[in-house]
């Protein structure tokens, strides 16, 4: 009895206390949005992206894939990760490089994901030493080993260096290596260590997903999260068909349209609207209920926008698209601090970044300017 009032308790902190969902045939347990990754099955939107990966893996290509905040860099190689531990000869390796974490962290890291031991008194060297051991064994057996750093700009130059040694002492054979982060973080790596950057035999940008891999990514979501189509077994439920509800297919446009069309800007504009929906008991999320949500989820980011990100917002409104150096140059602030604005606005979804004449250029999105506008009005 009370661990099925705690199972309860626990679901409803964890729906927000408006699931379950049900509409028109489908009943949703959880939001199907919430989640950031829960399955690779959902992957979606970026094919191309990832059969070139894995032509590159294939041959032996470092690769290095970029692209603005939330473009779904992390995504695409847990995607890739994911389909390698399902292939015999290889033994891939996930690493989140955080802030703070250095060379040792890292080498301890491989060496947990490869099953091998850890000396927690070795040095850095020592460490980097075993991996290499690790991977040339790996190597003699037959099986291909593939590593993958996660914001690897995050880590310090000495787990650079640490990198590129790694790769040149493995005899014989270069272990593969993909790293992903932003232009920024390739430029940097370009500027610190030149050797690590002729290192990287192809680069893959993301920019974004079109309106056909929204609305593949949404009717995934749905389909996984909806209990009665029991995801992929197609009796019953509408989504294996590729149908939206809730949402209908110009709502998802709108979303497509007045934001950011990154992966997880996407999920994170549809969970917003899904909440929304769940609490009015709406059978229908259309086009006009979804945009008065977006209108109120973006009048409240911009209201509570840092100083900084406050400044970037109305240079943007007032001259348009603009460079980082540009606005730099109009706020007459420092780089640092608008480029940290700069990745403040386009994580919350209020700006996108584009490639320009003049480089990397920003602007705001549709809804951000319309809201704007209404503030202004009002």
């Amino acid at each position: 009895m009370v661990d099925d009032i705690v199972s309860e308790i626990k679901g409803e902190f964890e729906s927000g206390g408006s699931w379950p969902y049900e509409v028109d045939g489908h009943r949703f347990r959880t939001n199907p949005f919430a989640e950031k990754w829960p399955d690779p099955s959902l992957f979606a939107g970026y094919e191309d992206e990832l059969r070139r990966l894995r032509e590159n893996i294939q041959r032996n290509v470092n690769t290095f894939i970029t692209g603005p905040f939330g473009t779904g860099k992390t995504i695409l190689t847990k995607t890739m990760y994911e389909v390698l531990t399902e292939v015999e000869e290889y033994e891939p390796v996930f690493v989140a490089v955080q802030k703070g974490r250095f060379s040792k962290t890292m080498a301890k890291r491989i060496l947990d994901e490869l099953g091998e031991p850890v000396d927690s008194t070795a040095t850095s060297t020592e460490l980097y030493d075993d991996v290499a051991d690790a991977l040339e064994r790996r190597y003699e057996d037959g099986i291909r080993t593939v590593v993958f750093y996660d914001e690897v700009i995050n880590g310090s130059e000495g787990t650079l260096r640490q990198i590129l040694h790694l790769q040149r002492d493995v005899e014989n054979w270069e272990p593969v290596l993909v790293f992903n982060g932003t232009a920024h973080m390739l430029d940097q790596i370009h500027g610190r260590i030149e050797p690590l950057s002729d290192r990287i035999g192809d680069e893959i940008t993301l920019s974004g997903l079109d309106i056909d891999g929204v609305v593949e990514l949404v009717n995934k979501r749905l389909r996984y999260y909806c209990r009665e189509s029991e995801w992929g077994d197609g009796d019953g439920c509408s989504h294996d068909e590729g149908d939206l509800a809730p949402f209908t297919r110009e709502a998802i446009e709108l979303v497509h349209q007045d934001i950011t069309p990154y992966p997880r800007h996407i999920r994170r504009e549809c969970n917003e609207v899904i909440e929304a929906g769940a609490r009015a008991e709406r059978e229908v999320l259309d086009f006009e209920f979804v945009r008065a949500t977006l209108a109120e989820e973006t009048s409240r980011k911009l209201e509570q926008l840092s100083g900084h990100a406050a400044d970037v917002v109305a240079v943007l409104d007032e001259q348009g698209p603009s460079t980082a150096n540009g606005i730099t140059e109009a706020l007459e602030a420092s780089s640092y601090h608008i480029q940290e604005a700069l990745t403040e606005l386009e994580k919350e979804g209020l700006i996108r970044a584009t490639e320009g004449d003049r480089g990397i250029e920003y602007k705001l999105t549709e809804q951000t300017s319309r809201e704007l506008s209404n503030l202004t009005q009002s």
